[in-house]
C-alpha cells in the first residue's frame, strides 16, 4: 500500500528564521551604512565652512589719549578685518591702568556692531585717577600706561549668530608725566592693542 501526499511537506522552520534574520542584518546594515555617510558628509561640510568662514578677531588701535585737569580723553579704532562676518559689541566697558592697577574707573559704551571691513572711531572721557593708584614714589618721566577695554563679542557670519565670546583688548603706550600729575598730559598715536577673545 502506497501514501500519497496531497500536500506538499512541510518546509524547515529553522532555516526560514535564519534567512529572515539575515535579511534584517543586511537591510540594517544598508541603512547603518547611509547613515554612517550623511553623518560624514554633514562634518565634512561643518569642517569646510569653518575653515574658510571662521572669522578673525577684531583689531583696536589707540589713536588719542590726552589729559585735561582730571578728564582723561581716549579715542581708539575698532576694526572688523573680517570680508564675510558682521561683529556685535556688548557689555563694553573701559578704564585706565598703571603698573597692573586700575586707577580710573569703569566708563561704560555703549552697545555697536560692525559690518564687513569696517571701522569705527569710539571716544570715552575717564575721569581722573582713582584712590588705587600707585604711590607718588613710583613716578617717572616715562609711563607706561594701559588703556584696557572689556566686554562681549559675537559674530555674524551669513544666517549663523556666534554664541557671546568675552573679549580682552589691552592698549600698551608709553607716556611723557608733567610733574607732579599722575596721569599724563600726550601719548604716541595709533598703538597697536592686543585682541583677546
Amino acid at each position: 500500500m502506497s501514501i500519497k501526499f496531497t500536500e506538499s511537506p512541510p518546509k524547515d522552520c529553522s532555516k526560514k528564521g535564519h534567512n529572515n534574520l539575515f535579511h534584517n542584518l543586511k537591510s540594517n546594515r544598508k541603512l547603518l551604512i547611509s547613515l554612517s555617510g550623511l553623518i560624514f558628509s554633514l562634518l565634512f561640510i561643518s569642517v569646510l565652512l569653518w575653515l574658510f568662514l571662521h572669522p578673525n578677531n577684531p583689531k583696536f588701535y589707540l589713536k588719542d589719549l590726552s589729559s585735561i585737569n582730571s578728564t582723561i580723553s581716549t579715542t581708539f579704532i575698532s576694526k572688523n578685518p573680517n570680508s564675510h562676518a558682521h561683529l556685535y559689541y556688548d557689555k563694553l566697558h573701559t578704564y585706565l591702568a598703571y603698573a597692573g592697577v586700575q586707577i580710573t574707573p569703569d566708563l561704560a559704551l555703549p552697545p555697536f556692531n560692525q559690518g564687513e571691513l569696517d571701522s569705527d572711531i569710539i571716544s570715552a572721557n575717564l575721569v581722573g585717577p582713582t584712590s588705587k593708584q600707585p604711590a607718588s614714589g613710583t613716578s617717572m618721566k616715562l609711563t607706561s600706561l594701559n588703556l584696557k577695554i572689556e566686554g562681549n563679542l559675537r559674530w555674524k557670519v551669513g544666517p549663523f549668530v556666534s554664541g557671546w565670546y568675552k573679549l580682552e583688548v589691552n592698549c600698551m603706550t608709553m607716556q611723557i608725566n608733567r610733574p607732579g600729575m599722575p596721569v599724563p598730559a600726550s601719548s604716541v598715536q595709533e598703538a597697536e592693542c592686543s585682541t583677546n577673545v
